[in-house]
């Protein structure tokens, strides 16, 4: 576990900082909250310096990376987000059931809003054009982008049979590698900073398989291994993994391009979906 006093230990080391590390201690000092909604090359760009200086300081606070500098920093700042389900609901102070029903209700709302201000309708077709054109599909993503890609799977199913998720890490990764020219891969990473997530980008890219990367932050380091970017997700601390503001809206993405999809198909996607209704319809009651 990173050291949870961090500002205390930044205020402790500052002395042995270089000039560069200095700019970034200061921001980080007089702006500890902001700080736990920036990426590395946000942060960066705030100070002033590169990315490079911005891991060098985390280094020399003896942290393993940038994640781990932002989860001390979440700790010792006394951050309250393991109490919220977002950082715009703090369900603590809530009176009732019905309070926090409504505070989610505009989180939910304020989710999709967001997502479709930030919608690229010209990424978003050219993702579907890749979908009807692709030999297979294969879907990644981890922690809550996973329960999304699970979900594209079994939408996208009643559609079209060569879509494929697995849970797996290792199989993620392993997949990755064995793509073809012809095949999709769709990631979701809202952070854009899940190792894993750029790895099997590059490995994708490698291999001659078409990219899909589906982050919030386009600043990601898998931007020049993706052939398209899609902005969707939100912004979260380094406790709010899988929060209802990247779910909602990974989910509204996944129904934008289903829906896009479908048209296109026209009867084709009727006939493919009664077809697999009928399948499931004897497991009903």
């Amino acid at each position: 576990m990173a050291d949870v006093n961090l500002i205390d230990k930044i205020l402790s080391s500052y002395s042995h900082f270089t000039k560069l590390e200095k700019k970034v201690a200061d921001f980080v000092l007089e702006n500890p909250q902001e700080v736990l909604d920036l990426t590395i090359s946000d942060l960066a760009e705030r100070c002033g310096v590169g990315d490079t200086t911005v891991f060098r300081f985390c280094r020399s606070l003896k942290l393993g990376g940038y994640q781990d500098f932002k989860l001390s920093l979440a700790l010792s700042t006394h951050s309250r987000e393991m109490l919220d389900i977002n950082a715009n609901v703090d369900v603590a102070d809530s009176r009732d059931i019905r309070e926090i029903s409504q505070k989610i209700l505009s989180v939910y709302t304020a989710a999709l809003n967001h997502a479709y201000n930030y919608l690229n309708f010209e990424a978003v077709s050219r993702t579907v054009d890749q979908i009807i054109s692709a030999n297979q599909i294969y879907l990644y993503g981890f922690g809550g982008s996973a329960i999304t890609s699970l979900e594209m799977q079994n939408k996208f199913l009643r559609l079209m049979p060569n879509i494929s998720f697995t849970s797996d890490a290792h199989m993620q990764l392993t997949s990755a590698t064995l793509l073809r020219p012809g095949d999709l891969a769709i990631i979701f990473c809202n952070s854009g900073m899940t190792k894993d997530c750029i790895q099997i980008a590059k490995s994708v890219r490698e291999s001659g398989g078409t990219t899909v990367f589906i982050t919030s932050f386009l600043k990601t380091p898998a931007a020049p291994y993706a052939d398209i970017l899609l902005q969707c997700g939100a912004r979260e601390g380094p406790m709010q993994g899988g929060s209802i503001s990247a779910i909602a809206s990974q989910m509204y993405m996944v129904d934008i391009l289903y829906a896009e999809l479908f048209r296109r198909m026209n009867g084709d996607a009727e006939i493919n979906k009664q077809k697999t209704s009928q399948a499931i319809a004897e497991k009903m009651l």
